[in-house]
């Protein structure tokens, strides 16, 4: 069965809408494209999620940035019916995290705050986090001028093999001008470590053209084939 049409079964609160239906005017641009709400992800870029986490079937995934748990459900979804791997979900907001850890509960994925579910929703601060151990895929959906930090921070804490995603993030990288706010908003620039891990070949970035933007970065392994 599809997934996120077992989404929908499982959680009548989900609607889906054509991605253009939340710009204004109207954004022929992004007709293919689909949503549930209008800051999280995409549903092709969840159902890419999920495809990803069935593949690599991770025992550690993490995400900053819950919002109202679209993510989470895709990736738990995976993780669920891999029979294998837990994840941890950290959002900031209190009222959005209830929402999110009432998804989780109609979903079967967690959401309770017991140790051994298999999303693990935590209140509070991403800065604040402290990894207990390694991460084999992870999603950074917080604010955009945190992301780059937060990449900074769980770098260490990515498996070799491991992915990193950061949403809402073009293959511009957002090293552009803005009119209103200035060069690089509302990412600022790149930080000059993360700079450095490309340019050594050790984390190897790729783009999807969604609406919202999704840029990935691959931890290159020893065993890679060296070009």
């Amino acid at each position: 069965m599809d997934i996120t049409k077992r989404l929908l079964e499982l959680d009548p609160t989900l609607s889906r809408h054509n991605e253009g239906y939340w710009s204004e005017p109207f954004n022929e641009r992004r007709q293919g494209y689909s949503s549930f709400n209008d800051a999280g992800i995409e549903i092709e870029t969840g159902e890419f999620l999920y495809a990803i986490t069935r593949l690599l079937k991770p025992n550690r995934v993490l995400e900053t940035g819950t919002h109202w748990g679209i993510g989470a459900a895709y990736m738990g979804m995976a993780l669920k019916d891999n029979g294998v791997g837990t994840m941890t979900t950290v959002e900031f907001l209190p009222e959005i995290h209830q929402v999110a850890c009432k998804r989780m509960q109609s979903l079967g994925l967690g959401g309770t705050g017991s140790a051994d579910e298999i999303v693990y929703c935590k209140f509070g601060d991403v800065k604040d986090l402290i990894p207990e151990s390694n991460y084999q895929l992870i999603l950074l959906d917080t604010e955009p001028q945190t992301r780059f930090a937060e990449f900074l921070k769980f770098w260490d804490y990515l498996d070799e093999g491991g992915y990193i995603f950061i949403h809402d993030l073009h293959r511009h990288m957002h090293q552009i001008p803005n009119e209103e706010h200035g060069f690089a908003w509302p990412y600022g620039k790149l930080p000059k470590e993360m700079i450095k891990l490309v340019k050594d070949g050790k984390a190897r970035p790729f783009h999807f053209p969604t609406p919202r933007g999704l840029t990935g970065f691959y931890k290159v392994a020893q065993g890679d084939y060296v070009w």
